[in-house]
């Protein structure tokens, strides 16, 4: 272990040096600093710990708005903005005033983000614009007034040429696929039933919930321990993989968090021909892209969902992951199985982790896909024609390595915020964050298949 975080220190340090000595740190008009190590450097400013005061945790879809209460809430009219580029926020609620906190999220010591700004608008119309002092990442927008309960927006800060050891994907379509605000998602309708749910829903509404969306408990977990491992990250959503592979930049993984279930054909395309570049594929989470979606009026609705594996598409998810979401309700521990190699080597092989597989899990069994290795299991199977759920590795031709934990329990449990109540003891919650901290580690290695062969459990299924 001590060997491999010499080498891992040692080629991350000759890094940093060889890209200050091939680029100026001020690479963009808004002068932010890029350079390898720049997320490094960016934590050792001084964070805001009291960034989440006034905003306790509010699951998305768990019917909280329904309490009739006085809210300051909002909306921003993209998801992700860049260098240069101004936005309004759209302020929904009756006050005299808001105020508007604006974070950076990251590590910072603990602190979990770091104040940018702080001002007070009486409008219902706010810009904002990215510039010097708003360097790339995941913002929460804080807005407050008295008597008034507080909630976030989120924006991404996207520089779309930046290197990076990964993209950190938001997975925003999924985010508002369940969102419950003004009554109606993808899921229920006013009525909390599924006959009366929406068919198309809008981007043009704040998140319910804390107005967070699950960023919170999906994503930012594993987030800020890369962003603790000081690995280069480039921010962006969904949306702007459905962009094209200009949003990725120069990138060696693409990581998605606890949950990106909703994906659009543009977005499948992109993913594919990275892997097919060379580029590391990991979900943090399951049932990552299940759900094919089709945007409109310039990405600020959508609708139009169908299972990838179903028709018209016929293209089961597995094919890219090597497993698919298969059940809902799970709750099981994971037992390791594959113990020798990265990621699950630090942890011994039959050491289990409790309780976390759930609440959405993914199996390669009954499924068509690639051959796989599996890395672990769920235990307590209740009959044989039960699947386990399992976390699954394999690699291509190209040298990408394809990494899904296939669980949704992942993130949510390494801060013991999983949104279905169940809950995980420190010694659990070490566990997931030591795995996590290597699975980022050895994303700095660049390509998997390079140094980590995939050992075959499962073969290829048609």
């Amino acid at each position: 272990m001590k060997a491999r975080a010499s080498l891992l220190a040692g080629i991350l340090l000759l890094t940093t040096m060889n890209g200050f000595q091939e680029s100026a740190s001020a690479t963009s008009a808004c002068k932010w600093d890029i350079a390898p190590g720049w997320v490094a450097h960016e934590n050792q400013k001084t964070g805001a710990p009291t960034w989440s005061k006034g905003v306790p945790l509010r699951l998305s879809a768990d019917f909280s708005r329904r309490v009739k209460v006085d809210r300051i809430e909002g909306w921003f009219e993209k998801t992700s903005v860049t260098c240069g580029e101004s936005i309004n926020l759209h302020i929904v609620g009756k006050v005299p005033a808001t105020k508007i906190d604006v974070f950076r999220m990251g590590y910072y010591d603990g602190a979990g983000a770091r104040l940018i700004s702080s001002t007070t608008t009486k409008d219902q119309l706010w810009k904002f614009r990215a510039f010097e002092k708003t360097p790339p990442g995941q913002y929460l927008f804080r807005l407050s007034a008295p008597k008034t309960r507080a909630s976030f927006v989120p924006l991404v800060v996207h520089n779309p040429n930046s290197e990076s050891d990964i993209s950190f994907v938001s997975s925003v379509l999924t985010w508002q696929s369940y969102n419950q605000w003004g009554g109606s998602s993808l899921y229920k309708g006013t009525d909390a039933k599924s006959e009366t749910r929406a068919e198309t829903v809008s981007f043009d509404r704040p998140y319910d919930g804390d107005g967070s969306g699950q960023f919170r408990y999906m994503e930012f977990p594993a987030l800020k321990r890369a962003e603790k491992l000081g690995l280069d990250i480039n921010y962006l959503t969904d949306i702007d993989l459905d962009a094209g592979t200009s949003s990725l930049g120069d990138t060696k993984a693409i990581v998605f968090g606890g949950h990106g279930e909703y994906w659009t054909k543009n977005m499948r395309q992109t993913i594919e021909a990275s892997v097919t570049k060379g580029i590391n594929l990991i979900s943090l989470g399951g049932n990552t892209g299940y759900n094919f979606t089709e945007l409109g009026n310039g990405a600020r609705t959508m609708g139009k969902i169908t299972p990838w594996r179903n028709p018209p598409n016929k293209k089961p998810e597995s094919l890219l992951w090597g497993s698919q979401y298969f059940a809902l309700n799970v709750h099981r521990d994971y037992v390791v199985t594959s113990a020798d190699d990265w990621p699950f080597n630090v942890l011994k092989k039959g050491e289990i982790i409790k309780g976390v597989a759930g609440n959405e899990v993914d199996s390669p069994l009954n499924a068509p896909g690639p051959a796989v290795e599996e890395l672990a299991r769920s235990t307590g199977l209740l009959n044989e024609k039960e699947s386990p759920s399992m976390a699954t590795y394999y690699t291509v031709a190209s040298g990408a390595g394809i990494l899904n934990l296939g669980t949704i329990g992942w993130v949510c449990a390494i801060e013991n915020v999983c949104p279905w109540g169940h809950v995980f003891s420190s010694d659990t919650q070490g566990q997931i964050a030591e795995v996590t901290d290597s699975i980022f580690s050895g994303l700095k290695l660049a390509r998997l298949g390079i140094w980590r062969s995939a050992k075959i459990d499962i073969p290829t299924r048609l």
